[in-house]
């Protein structure tokens, strides 16, 4: 039997700074990527996707405005490990 498992990491928080348009995002699998050249509008748009509860967060918006549209830095990896022993089975 072939077990496909889906992992879904949420938003732990979000900055922006408006002087050098940079945004940067904390996930819960402790990643942290920066992005660079985003304007106020998206930044807006990608915090009223969001609403109040970001561990509920939808990235849909994330990923059609944001992810692969601005250039990306890697500040933390994810932990693997943060899965383990829940998805070995």
């Amino acid at each position: 039997m072939n077990r496909e498992v889906v992992v879904s990491v949420s938003v732990r928080a979000v900055g922006y700074d408006k002087e050098t348009s940079t945004l940067e995002i904390e996930f819960c699998d402790s990643s942290i990527y920066r992005y660079s050249g985003v304007p106020e509008k998206v930044f807006a748009g990608f915090m009223n996707s969001m609403g109040l509860n970001l561990e509920k967060t939808d990235l849909k918006y994330f990923t059609q405005h944001i992810k692969g549209q601005y250039q990306q830095k890697t500040v933390r990896r994810p932990r693997l490990n943060l899965f383990k022993g829940i998805l070995d089975t």
